[in-house]
């Protein structure tokens, strides 16, 4: 985890000093990066958990099939009251929303820092005009 919080970029980027302006983006990819970490680790227990639901219902399925006249909605039914599978549904529901939660993370910092990168170009470019203008002048 960076040793700071994510930055926020001020309402007027423009009035900030470049070396500031990189600061803040600098932190942005760094926590750009740690929030792609974390949420490919969230991507991977979700998956974790989608498997383990999907086990333990045909688990329970072919343990409690009672007979070839069952109807599979009985079965069904057996198998939503069943404690485990309840306990891992959930496991599953916390697993999906931590994914969503990393994501979101890791976008905005995606996103900001294209924001901060867009002002450095849009800055750098125009010290290109300038330093020409400049060697014109008297």
């Amino acid at each position: 985890m960076p040793r700071y919080d994510v930055p926020e970029i001020p309402d007027d980027v423009t009035i900030i000093s470049d070396e500031r302006l990189m600061q803040i983006f600098f932190r942005f990819v760094a926590w750009q990066n740690y929030a792609a970490t974390e949420f490919a680790a969230a991507e991977v227990e979700e998956e974790r958990a989608d498997r383990n639901v999907k086990f333990l219902e045909a688990q329970h399925m072919v343990l409690n099939w009672q007979s070839a006249r069952d109807k599979v909605t009985v079965a069904r039914s057996q198998m939503a009251l069943d404690p485990e599978i309840e306990k891992a549904k959930q496991d599953q529901m916390n697993a999906y929303a931590l994914r969503k939660m990393r994501q979101v993370v890791y976008e905005n910092c995606v996103a900001s820092a294209a924001a901060v990168s867009r002002e450095l170009t849009r800055r750098l470019g125009r010290e290109a005009v300038e330093r020409r203008v400049a060697r014109w002048s008297p």
